[in-house]
């Protein structure tokens, strides 16, 4: 009988490294966090990189959906816990939840994702994968559909193209999803940022991003403190991924240092 956990559960340490201004694990390294743990667990259950390699195919994610509801802090200790839901013809399906070292909960988040060929990056029929799934965790860490996002209402923008460096590309062969995050949070006004916090977001991951390409980011306000992002490749405007940011104002930096 197979007794590997249908839930993985994972601790990690707030490292200084994965910290921003306020002392506070920063957006990209939740995902980061979050991207490990499905690594791990996927593994475990022999349906990760390695089995997909097997078959000349790899894991991307295509969308993702967090609601985050307290950052944890430098030093402390957190948990993600994460499972599968299983599989339909073409995406696999993962929920996660992080809790405090006091089992406060701080994030529930859904996601899907897509088996590429190595060599085509097209998508394959999740069937070819599909003895290896564990049984679907009957936990739901949100109970929603991940949806197409709402289009922008135009693509052109004024800001600045960047080429995408070296250390951006993972083993993939492609810019890691966390990079995408980065890049969008990185183009709002510092003090903005410096006062508010993302504490709902969905991401689509829409194309590739590979070393040398250019990009620009767009950043159009829907209402106040919500925000649709993409980033944009250059020079033929196709998009590589679009979010929906929703904002709080959080704590100053003088109350948490």
């Amino acid at each position: 009988m197979d007794k590997k956990p249908l839930c993985g559960r994972y601790e990690y340490q707030v490292n200084s490294y994965l910290t921003d201004i306020k002392k506070q694990l920063s957006l990209p390294a939740l995902f980061y966090l979050l991207q490990e743990s499905a690594i791990v667990h996927a593994e475990t259950h022999n349906f990760g990189w390695v089995a997909l390699s097997e078959n000349n195919c790899f894991w991307a994610l295509s969308r993702i959906k967090a609601q985050i509801y307290d950052y944890p802090l430098w030093k402390d200790s957190i948990f993600v816990e994460t499972w599968s839901k299983g599989p339909d013809a073409i995406m696999a399906y993962r929920d996660f939840e992080v809790y405090s070292a006091a089992n406060k909960k701080m994030l529930s988040a859904t996601s899907a994702w897509l088996m590429l060929n190595l060599e085509t990056r097209k998508p394959q029929r999740i069937a070819l994968m599909k003895d290896k799934f564990p049984a679907p965790y009957d936990r739901k860490a949100l109970d929603i559909r991940l949806e197409k996002l709402p289009q922008h209402s135009t693509l052109t923008s004024d800001s600045t193209v960047n080429t995408v460096p070296y250390s951006a590309i993972d083993i993939n062969g492609h810019v890691n999803n966390t990079l995408y995050i980065q890049w969008i949070i990185d183009s709002f006004p510092f003090d903005y940022i410096l006062n508010h916090e993302v504490y709902d977001i969905e991401i689509n991951y829409l194309q590739e991003a590979k070393a040398n390409q250019q990009y620009y980011v767009i950043i159009e306000e829907l209402l106040p403190d919500e925000y649709l992002c993409s980033v944009v490749r250059h020079p033929d405007n196709k998009e590589l991924s679009r979010m929906m940011l929703r904002f709080r104002e959080k704590l100053s930096l003088a109350q948490l240092l």
